[in-house]
């Protein structure tokens, strides 16, 4: 299939020159009918293919500034090569100056921005292609950038929120472990031999305690291999698909966490949709998007049988309700959407409610996680005090 390139002029007026993807001409005026975009002329065009593939994967935030510059440049009508040169030079990272040195000079040999970007999978994903790909075809590609940089945004706000509310309750767990090792090991040894002497009937922490002191002094480099063992065993099973899979599948079943989970999944279900659907990209290759964007493989399943349901000519909502992962407010508002004609106003507005239901769901996380884990710490604490305190006092006695 053949590249052509257009020259047309868009519904407000502007003139768009561009290449696009066509089995001939008749099909490219079509495309552009379609689009409401008035031909100018239209001829085949044959551009330089570069495959690139990149490895190195760029922090979101770079991405971010990056889509914010390129918007805020193209909106200013600064030629793109010279809007990636401007950026390159604001930016101190060798490895991401390269980047947009390689897509300069792609857009200078005649490939286009998105092709360009296809080159870095890692660092630009699928949404992110496709949604420059619309915007380059309907020249509204200010405004996908646009889009884009809101998505990232809000996509990474929520992504910070959730490791801030998990980090105090690990900080915590590992703590509590590294004091009971750091106890077993160093503290019972100098008491084991008053334990034993005494002749005592220990208290039920001490046997415990001292259960893992001989466990640790008799057994301790074979159950740090059969921990080790069982740790990579974990790792390696949850690299394969069925592992990851069971995994995502357990996440949803754990108690407050499972209902986090499913709750950050429909947001970003919602707002890819929102995303995309106002860039102009189909539904059923927004739903491609979104089964490769989302993390969840329950979720991307689910995904899948409903673009599988649209396919045969489902409508949306009802191919959503089918689904036993998403909400009901999700598929009565693409349902009003769909009927009234504002499919992109219902997104929209989904997408929000979502966006803050998550955000107060993982503050709600804070809020309940602090005082289980000072109970947990402080249960510890009485039980390991216990635990040296109890045989003391027996001993005192009987003395």
């Amino acid at each position: 299939m053949p590249n052509f390139k257009y020259k047309a002029i868009n519904s407000e007026g502007k003139t768009v020159e561009n290449v696009i993807l066509a089995n001939d001409k008749k099909a490219v005026l079509h495309e552009l009918q379609k689009l409401k975009m008035t031909p100018v002329s239209v001829s085949v065009f044959r551009e330089k293919k570069r495959s690139r593939k990149k490895s190195t994967k760029t922090d979101i935030k770079t991405i971010l500034m990056f889509t914010k510059q390129l918007y805020t440049l193209l909106k200013a009508g600064i030629p793109i090569v010279t809007c990636l040169r401007v950026i390159k030079e604001q930016t101190d990272e060798p490895e991401f100056q390269d980047m947009i040195s390689d897509i300069a000079s792609d857009i200078e040999a005649g490939s286009k921005l998105s092709d360009a970007l296809e080159q870095f999978p890692k660092s630009f994903p699928h949404i992110y292609v496709n949604s420059v790909r619309v915007g380059e075809v309907s020249g509204t590609l200010e405004e996908s950038l646009m889009q884009l940089a809101e998505f990232l945004e809000e996509d990474d706000k929520i992504r910070k929120a959730v490791k801030k509310a998990l980090r105090y309750p690990s900080f915590v767990i590992v703590g509590i472990m590294g004091a009971f090792i750091v106890f077993t090991t160093f503290v019972i040894p100098n008491f084991a031999p008053i334990f034993e002497k005494s002749g005592a009937e220990l208290p039920l922490p001490t046997k415990i305690i001292m259960g893992f002191y001989y466990l640790l002094t008799g057994y301790g480099l074979l159950l740090a291999a059969v921990v080790a063992g069982l740790v990579m065993a974990f790792i390696t099973y949850a690299k394969t698909a069925e592992g990851k899979a069971r995994l995502d599948y357990l996440r949803l079943k754990i108690p407050v966490m499972g209902n986090l989970v499913r709750k950050l999944n429909i947001s970003r279900f919602a707002k890819l949709l929102y995303t995309m659907n106002s860039s102009g990209i189909s539904i059923l290759r927004s739903m491609e998007i979104i089964q490769d964007t989302l993390d969840n493989e329950v979720y991307k399943k689910e995904v899948a049988a409903i673009k599988d349901r649209i396919s045969m000519g489902e409508p949306i909502a009802r191919a959503i309700k089918q689904s036993p992962y998403f909400d009901n407010l999700l598929v009565l508002m693409v349902n009003i959407g769909e009927k009234s004609g504002s499919l992109d106003n219902m997104l929209g507005n989904v997408s929000e409610h979502y966006y803050r239901d998550v955000t107060e769901t993982v503050s709600s996380l804070t809020t309940m996680i602090e005082p289980i884990v000072t109970v947990v710490l402080g249960a510890m604490m009485i039980f390991l005090a216990l635990a040296i305190f109890l045989p003391m006092w027996d001993m005192m006695q009987i003395f």
